[in-house]
């Protein structure tokens, strides 16, 4: 596994200068929201600020337009409705994605798969692979911090260590780089995370935090997590 690398501290968004349109972005299906939930895009609002973002859609995106540094932090949502165009999505750009990732992208993958009657296996950058077993055998019904003094939970919102769902996660993760953030009630890895090159990959096979206890705190971790992930230094 990859040394661990140091993360100072989070620079939060009120001590940036306002970002240029269509440097953060959010992506998902055009089916459907999510589980028809709207908790992510409430996130990168309160993260980045009404108008301040972009969605694009699987279905539709530029990849000329994606892949640019102007892109600083990319937000794909592949669960429930979206994955399936998510897979596809990372099928036939996941080596484009990854190069932008290396460059000094910051990449967050949220995907639980929402097929009970079939499995589901994805390879991410890094060789990261996401899997969610048949007959909901990966639903997690709780997880917790893997270590405590993770920044996620400790900022910029007050949140917890432990919670639960119905279910809090599908998703879980295997590869040789993968750095835990959470485990489950099933010993896996559903909240992770790796550097690639210059950039940092989180990744996590949970839910809309609406299927997640306790609130406020499930959603404040959503939020700390779009934070960590598009404004943590590396070193």
């Amino acid at each position: 596994m990859k040394a661990f690398f140091k993360l100072s501290r989070i620079i939060l968004l009120a001590c940036a200068v306002t970002p240029a349109f269509g440097q953060y972005v959010y992506m998902r299906s055009n089916v459907n929201l999510p589980w028809g939930q709207s908790t992510n895009e409430d996130a990168m609002d309160n993260v980045f600020g009404p108008g301040v973002w972009t969605t694009m859609y699987y279905e539709t995106f530029d990849w000329t337009v994606l892949f640019t540094s102007a892109n600083q932090f990319i937000f794909l949502e592949g669960g429930d409705s979206s994955y399936a165009a998510f897979a596809s999505f990372m099928q036939t750009y996941g080596t484009s994605l990854g190069a932008w990732l290396s460059s000094g992208g910051r990449l967050l993958i949220m995907s639980a798969p929402n097929d009970p009657l079939n499995s589901a296996t994805v390879n991410l950058p890094d060789n990261i692979v996401l899997s969610a077993d048949q007959f909901y055998g990966s639903a997690a019904s709780s997880a917790w911090a893997a270590d405590i003094s993770q920044p996620i939970f400790h900022g910029p919102k007050s949140t917890s260590f432990y919670f639960t769902g119905d279910f809090f996660s599908h998703g879980y993760f295997s590869g040789n780089d993968v750095v835990p953030l959470m485990y489950s009630n099933l010993n896996e890895v559903v909240l992770g995370q790796d550097r690639v090159g210059l950039g940092l990959m989180v990744f996590g096979g949970m839910t809309t935090d609406n299927f997640q206890l306790p609130q406020p705190a499930a959603h404040a971790l959503l939020e700390n997590i779009i934070s960590f992930t598009a404004f943590t230094t590396l070193h």
